[in-house]
């Protein structure tokens, strides 16, 4: 593959590589799984990823997930691309398919939703089939602005607003990062064109069945006529958001580690005496380190159940939040922390 010598790319690449490194650390050889479809934002991150090796250390593997959505014709168009770019960048590739229309059906979820979580868990048996500690997906600024505003239509709070955390936990300790928050989407079309590589265009990013096209499609050029910076704007206050969030989440932890006693419960009065977002912090920290994640439905019906002072809250696997006798305390039906 040609190699660019053109200065925004390479500036782009140590950026990318900036970020894996402070956020993984060196990888001194150890494997690093890149998620790649084919197209530009995935085929930037690939080309840039393996370029930079001796820069961020990590031994780059690309890998592949064939949804079974789309027409054979395109999934092969899709899986020949990531084939001839791996072979160009000299890196290794895995291909997984995955059904995420059956996903669908037995989730009651949406199909993008479905698609999201079924391409997450074979990213993730990949890395931990070849030992990889970690995950590299493509999502740019522009993804982060898309992600802001349909936040914003659905009514989030600050995590939605957040948007995509550049680091976060996968399955059994593996992590999943995220390079190119700061990269716009016209540069890793750039960038392909630099590495003389032409992505392959996904034809389903012009359904506007799906919410994420119609705002990407609709709703972004129109706020681009108020503020043609509208995307580096929705991406900076993700930023900012994110940064207000961890500064509640600590002090959520503090105030959880002050309230329960020896017996790993609440006392419901001094936990009505703090303000509203605390209590939220304080609860969802309360029962995330007994392993248990509370949905927002979760958490409101929680908050509900503590305000009338007694009742019992069904949470994720099996667990049981209870209100009794002026205490908050979860039921031994969930499951314990990982350490």
């Amino acid at each position: 593959m040609t190699l660019p010598t053109d200065r925004r790319t390479r500036e782009v690449g140590r950026t990318v590589s900036r970020v894996v490194v402070d956020h993984l650390g060196q990888g001194f050889g150890q494997p690093l799984v890149v998620a790649v479809s084919g197209g530009a934002d995935s085929s930037a991150l690939l080309c840039l990823l393996a370029d930079t090796q001796s820069r961020h250390g990590w031994r780059i593997r690309a890998a592949h997930v064939d949804h079974a959505i789309q027409s054979s014709l395109v999934r092969a168009r899709f899986r020949e691309a990531a084939r001839k770019l791996a072979t160009a960048v000299e890196v290794p590739l895995d291909i997984s398919e995955v059904d995420a229309r059956a996903e669908a059906e037995r989730s009651q979820d949406g199909l993008e939703a479905a698609a999201r979580r079924v391409r997450y868990d074979a990213l993730a048996r990949v890395a931990q089939e070849r030992g990889a500690s970690a995950v590299a997906v493509a999502h740019t600024l522009d993804d982060q602005a898309e992600t802001v505003l349909m936040h914003i239509l659905r009514g989030s709070g600050l995590d939605g607003l957040s948007g995509m955390a550049p680091l976060r936990d996968m399955a059994d300790g593996l992590r999943l990062v995220r390079p190119m928050l700061d990269v716009t989407r016209a540069e890793t079309e750039a960038v392909c064109r630099t590495y003389a590589w032409t992505p392959v265009e996904d034809p389903s990013n012009l359904d506007q069945d799906h919410t994420r096209n119609r705002v990407r499609m609709s709703l972004l050029p129109l706020m681009r006529e108020f503020n043609p910076n509208v995307a580096e704007r929705l991406a900076g206050l993700a930023g900012s958001v994110a940064a207000d969030r961890d500064l509640l989440e600590m002090v959520g932890g503090q105030a959880l580690s002050q309230l329960c006693d020896e017996h790993g419960t609440i006392a419901r009065r001094s936990f009505l005496s703090l303000p509203g977002q605390l209590q939220v912090r304080v609860i969802r920290a309360f029962c995330r380190e007994r392993g248990v994640t509370l949905s927002a439905e979760r958490t409101g019906a929680a908050l509900q159940v503590i305000q009338h002072g007694h009742g019992v809250v069904e949470l994720p696997e099996g667990g049981r939040l209870s209100v009794a006798r002026g205490t908050i305390a979860l039921d031994p039906g969930c499951p314990p922390a990982e350490t």
